[in-house]
């Protein structure tokens, strides 16, 4: 029983010592991009994580210097994340575009009923000119025709 606790505490020592001397460095920076779009009464909301990161180990020669040489093994890595990915529709806009909508349609149906009464009123005012203008021209040729020169009997207009 001795044995084994005792190869049992050189067996921890041992794996102890043998991490202490690997030295990991890591480097992480993480940045979240936010794009909120509006259109309408839609509302976009993406979001997108970017991360790089830079992990490396430390590498030190294994002799007993005091001021040892060391190099740094360093491993790259870019990473991009979609977090949120949502859409939502403001119903209360929703609701106020509808309203705009169906005033903005009254309001055009009634200028086209306007224009149109605008319209018949203006062709009868052309026709009644037109009527008034043919039956004063219409009179005029009567009194023409009607009219005789001096010494000559009037036209009658029973015929026997």
């Amino acid at each position: 029983m001795k044995k084994i606790l005792m190869s049992l505490a050189v067996a921890t020592c041992t794996v102890a010592g043998v991490q202490a001397q690997v030295n990991k460095t890591v480097k992480q920076e993480s940045t979240v991009k936010r794009v909120v779009t509006k259109e309408g009464s839609e509302v976009k909301v993406k979001e997108i994580k970017d991360t790089n990161t830079e992990a490396g180990a430390v590498i030190v020669e294994g002799n007993n210097e005091t001021n040892q040489e060391f190099r740094e093994a360093t491993v790259k890595g870019q990473n991009q994340d979609v977090v949120v990915d949502d859409v939502n529709i403001n119903a209360a806009n929703e609701e106020k575009l509808m309203a705009i909508k169906q005033r903005q349609q009254a309001e055009l149906e009634m200028a086209i009923k306007a224009q149109k009464e605008k319209n018949e009123m203006e062709a009868e005012r052309i026709r009644a000119e037109k009527k008034a203008e043919l039956q004063r021209q219409m009179e005029e040729k009567r009194a023409m025709l009607e009219r005789r020169p001096e010494g000559m009997s009037k036209l009658s207009s029973n015929r026997d």
